[in-house]
């Protein structure tokens, strides 16, 4: 009976060749047979995901080679062309079952959506048939998808041939460009058609890319399209089930994260947040599994990759898939120790410092994965503290998190032990690369013991001693450690070397800017030094006669008799006094000077001290005092010298003073 009637909708229709062959075939000579002529509807009605797209016009493209695949038998009774009108009158006769059966197909191959298939579903018979036959009349005359870039239709056969051949660089990058359409734009079962080789070749593509040690610019590119294809393959149930199903694809993907190359990265951190949201029950395990192996294999910290990327804040877009990454890794366990061992792991390995920079950023997505972020932790937080009798304590606090434990164990048989473990701690030697290596392997351990996935607690009756060479790995570890501060030591000086040497690079042109200034002047002053030579001597003739009287008309013009003053021209210039001028009209008969005779206070003394006091330029007042000093001052010493000796000795002469 199985062979003899179709499947219904509701059932999952054979994926292959072998589960389809394992049900009985109806009779040659089963009258229900007999109306569908050589439509074969059984076939297309059981396969009809491998098939719909198999329906092609009669060409004359050249042959390519025979692949064997599960399906070729039964593509091959629906390759020859059927007439439309004979098409359209097989389908008329089919029966209600049979379209139904047809119409879930037909839904299945669109990867159309439970939300999608409901109003569909509630649509008449009529109409149904009617989507049937347009459907696979359209698929029959399309025979797949045609890109406009590349002249001939590649099938999925053919893109499998592509790949197997063993192209490279830009001939493996144009088929793979073709190759994303193709998944994107063509139904399930031409990508069901594909999967079954296909998968394959590409993760081998792709390994081979990884490892090549020295990676050229096209085999970056190749990588991003084979990324490309494969999130293009895993956007429907079968591919999904078929990228999970091969132990090498989250491993691959895991090692072709690569910070420097921000849109692969953004793409590959996307499909493992998807995988891991929608996938199997046991997918995080084997996420975790494949970027732990990647990290071993890179000798780094598995989730470093992750954190580096959110580091990189020139890529917005990159920073919120990599929290949508972490989120998914992170509330994805039902173990409320271990979300807050990945948590933990993550902060530890430097999400810590990026949250607040990152909350600084004003951008809706990533505050939306950061507060996720934030009510998880908390969520996580106040279940810690109502398992610990409701007592709220900061779990970041190193005291607070020590009371905690002290009161815990206090007055119990663990409290000794507890004292053992912290007096064992205080014999780890004080170097300062070692200790930090001894606290991570035993905080290792202890994560390793108390966070066990199997459901069952350690074998505690164990009294052996554990069997690694400790010394061997902490010497490891502090190598790391110390080629990890030598290469952030010279990097900094690399850094300082920079900006000295252009410090000194800047001085240089400036001392140059200087010495041409410097040459400059030099010369200018050669010249005035050359025109002062070059001017006449000053002759030793007496100075010319005052100038003569003004005329007559001119002395009547000063009020109250008020005679000319003489016009004085110091040698140096002088300070401005801070007083206004009196014209001679505004003069009074009671004026001071209208009576003031001030030509008698006229001495060379005089104006020597002006000079000294009230001169603007220094120079000048500097000889002026030395001239003062050299005339007057011997004088006035050897005058209080003899006058000192004639006060010791009163009955000498003064003629006898020196």
């Amino acid at each position: 009976m199985d062979g003899q009637q179709p499947q219904t909708g509701s059932e999952s229709p054979p994926r292959s060749k072998d589960r389809s062959s394992s049900k009985k075939k109806p009779p040659e000579d089963d009258p229900r047979n007999k109306t569908k002529l050589n439509l074969n509807i059984k076939t297309l009605a059981d396969d009809v995901r491998d098939r719909l797209t198999s329906f092609r016009k009669s060409t004359t493209k050249k042959e390519k080679p025979y692949i064997q695949h599960p399906t070729d038998s039964q593509i091959a009774m629906c390759d020859l062309p059927l007439a439309q009108p004979v098409f359209e009158e097989c389908f008329m006769n089919l029966s209600e079952k049979e379209i139904l059966d047809l119409f879930e197909k037909m839904m299945e191959d669109m990867n159309l959506n439970e939300d999608r298939k409901v109003p569909l579903r509630g649509k008449d018979l009529m109409t149904k048939r009617e989507m049937v036959v347009q459907y696979i009349s359209a698929t029959a005359k399309s025979g797949g998808l045609r890109n406009s870039k590349h002249e001939s239709t590649l099938s999925s056969q053919e893109y499998v041939h592509e790949l197997r051949s063993g192209i490279t660089d830009d001939k493996l990058l144009n088929c793979l460009e073709s190759l994303r359409v193709s998944l994107t734009s063509n139904p399930v079962s031409w990508v069901n058609n594909f999967g079954h080789e296909g998968l394959g070749l590409m993760l081998d593509a792709l390994e081979k890319l990884l490892d090549k040690k020295q990676q050229e610019i096209i085999d970056k590119r190749n990588q991003h399209k084979l990324i490309q294809c494969l999130k293009a393959f895993m956007n429907n149930k079968f591919g999904l089930q078929r990228i999970l199903g091969d132990e090498r694809s989250l491993l691959l993907l895991a090692r072709a994260i690569d910070p420097k190359q921000t849109n692969m990265m953004i793409e590959i951190v996307k499909i493992l947040s998807a995988i891991c949201i929608v996938g199997e029950e046991n997918i995080l395990d084997k996420i975790l599994e494949a970027m732990t192996t990647a990290a071993e294999q890179n000798n780094r910290e598995r989730f470093a990759p992750i954190v580096e990327g959110l580091d990189n804040h020139e890529a917005l877009q990159l920073q919120v898939a990599c929290m949508q990454l972490i989120n998914a890794l992170v509330t994805s366990p039902d173990d409320l120790d271990f979300r807050i061992h990945l948590r933990n792991e993550f902060l530890r390995c430097g999400l810590k410092k990026l949250l607040p920079v990152l909350k600084e950023k004003e951008n809706e997505e990533l505050d939306i994965q950061l507060k996720v972020f934030d009510e998880n932790k908390e969520e996580d937080f106040i279940e810690v503290s109502h398992r610990l009798e409701d007592i709220r304590s900061e779990m970041d606090d190193m005291n607070e998190v020590y009371h905690l434990l002290s009161n815990m164990v206090k007055d119990t048989a663990a409290e000794n032990y507890f004292l053992s473990m912290l007096q064992h701690l205080l014999l780890i030697r004080n170097d300062y690369y070692i200790r930090p290596q001894y606290y991570k392997i035993i905080e290792e351990c202890i994560s390793q013991i108390v966070l066990h996935r199997n459901g069952v607690d350690p074998d505690f009756e164990y009294r052996k001693r554990l069997e690694v060479d400790f010394s061997h790995l902490i010497d490891q570890c502090v190598d790391k450690v110390k080629v990890e501060e030598s290469e952030k030591m010279a990097s900094e000086y690399s850094k300082k070397f920079d900006e000295e040497f252009t410090a000194r690079q800047e001085a240089q042109a400036e001392n140059q800017k200087k010495d041409e200034k410097i040459k400059e002047l030099e010369t200018k002053l050669h010249q005035l030094e050359a025109e002062r030579k070059a001017a006449p001597v000053p002759s030793g003739a007496p100075p010319p006669p005052p100038p003569p009287p003004p005329p007559p008309g001119a002395l009547a013009i000063l009020p109250h008799g008020l005679q000319p003053k003489k016009q004085y021209n110091p040698e140096a210039a002088m300070r401005r006094a801070n007083w206004s001028k009196i014209g001679p009209q505004e003069m009074t008969e009671t004026c001071f000077w209208i009576k003031a005779k001030e030509e008698q206070f006229e001495s060379p003394d005089l104006f020597a001290k002006l000079m000294l006091s009230f001169a603007t330029q220094t120079k000048v007042a500097e000889e002026l005092l030395g001239c003062l000093a050299g005339d007057f001052i011997p004088p006035l010493l050897a005058s209080r010298r003899s006058m000192r000796e004639h006060s010791k000795h009163p009955h000498r002469s003064h003629w006898n003073f020196t």
